[in-house]
């Protein structure tokens, strides 16, 4: 019991020591303003010495403490909270995979009357290249995927860029029911000036309710070609060139009648093409023009282009070379000039040659026995046999002078 009272004094005795030292100290900056710096440093001494000797005194009383009995002193206990008890796990819900989204079933668009769907450019594929003041026909495949049938009092008609000297409308050829395709045609001319072009054309009812193709049937077909400088004819005195008035003939095959220029080099279906570079048998590159005939598949295959007429010079000859494409190795066909007086029923046949892979042909023909007359000239080529490589060049074909 002595031993923790004296404990208790020594604490009250240290508290006041120190409360004493930190007056005595704030009093005497208050009365003399610090300006003794040597009393000042003193002043320091004595309170870090009252430091230490408070942290001596605490160190002598952790040391009593610890030799205090501990028998018969009242025990301060705070009583500790009772322990939280651990929450019970809460199970983990168990994972429901969501269901399967069902897609909202899609409105039924409604199929207007009338609506088509671009098939093909059966004539001049987009940016094909003709040569300014050529005439020529672009024709569009289209299918009615409308409802109502096309008569033909329905129309195609320029609706916006070149015109290209066309008609402003051309009346379908026939009429189309709703699944069926039909072939538009509109002649045209190339302007005589180099540079890219393009026209856009859209479909019209009989009631002047105008339609297109795509999305919402409402894009316009268009026709796009290059305009180039058209060579000059190596022959100066040439007065028809064949190639040139290429698309002034009218063309068929065994198949049928087909569009000029075609969009390609058909050895299934025919077609007629040209070039002012060919490449001939052999692999070399000519420096003329050329009409690439190739006649429709089948072992009657053939290509005839029926030319307008002109009128007969004396002294006029006809003069072509006759040879197959580079590459056409199984090429075996029949070439054959033939003519038709207007007005007239006299014709016939000018001359026939068999031309391979293996050879060719230079044609000189005198017409001096059509002279003053107006005749139409007509081109055939006639497969003998496999058509496969019948892909028939007529270099430089022309009426002449010399």
């Amino acid at each position: 019991m002595k031993m923790n009272m004296l404990f208790k004094s020594m604490i009250v005795i240290a508290v006041l020591a120190l409360g004493l030292t930190s007056c005595n100290l704030l009093g005497y900056f208050d009365n003399n303003e610090a300006e003794d710096f040597a009393q000042i440093e003193t002043m320091a001494a004595a309170t870090i010495s009252a430091r230490f000797t408070q942290a001596a005194f605490d160190a002598l009383a952790g040391q009593l403490t610890q030799m205090a009995p501990t028998a018969g002193l009242p025990t301060l206990q705070t009583p500790l909270a009772s322990s939280t008890p651990i929450p019970t796990n809460t199970p983990i819900a168990t994972f429901t995979p969501p269901a399967t989204a069902v897609p909202p079933t899609a409105t039924a668009i409604p199929i207007p009357c009338n609506a088509a769907k671009y098939i093909a450019d059966v004539t001049i594929p987009d940016w094909s290249t003709l040569y300014g003041g050529e005439e020529f026909v672009k024709t569009w495949q289209v299918k009615n995927v409308g409802t109502c049938s096309w008569t033909k009092d329905y129309h195609i008609y320029f609706a916006d860029g070149k015109k290209l000297d066309a008609p402003s409308s051309v009346a379908f050829p026939k009429t189309v029911n709703p699944g069926e395709t039909v072939n538009l045609s509109v002649p045209m001319v190339a302007p005589s000036e180099k540079g890219s072009y393009t026209g856009s054309w859209l479909l019209e009812a009989a009631n002047g309710v105008d339609f297109g193709v795509g999305y919402d049937f409402s894009v316009p077909l268009t026709v796009n070609i290059k305009v180039e400088v058209l060579p000059a004819a190596k022959d100066p005195d040439t007065r028809y060139d064949l190639v040139k008035e290429m698309c002034s003939a009218s063309w068929r095959t065994n198949a049928g009648d087909i569009g000029c220029p075609s969009a390609k080099i058909d050895t299934d279906k025919g077609s007629i093409t040209r070039s002012y570079s060919p490449v001939i048998a052999g692999g070399y590159k000519d420096d003329e023009g050329a009409l690439y005939t190739v006649p429709a598949k089948g072992g009657d295959g053939m290509i005839q282009g029926k030319f307008p007429k002109i009128k007969i010079k004396a002294g006029d000859r006809f003069r072509a070379l006759l040879i197959c494409a580079d590459q056409a190795k199984k090429c075996s066909v029949t070439y054959e000039v033939l003519y038709d007086v207007s007005d007239s029923e006299e014709g016939g046949s000018l001359g026939t040659w068999n031309i391979d892979y293996s050879n060719s042909k230079q044609v000189d023909i005198d017409l001096g026995s059509l002279a003053d007359k107006e005749v139409y000239l007509l081109l055939k080529v006639i497969s003998k046999g496999d058509s496969t490589d019948d892909v028939a060049l007529w270099i430089a074909p022309r009426v002449t002078n010399p």
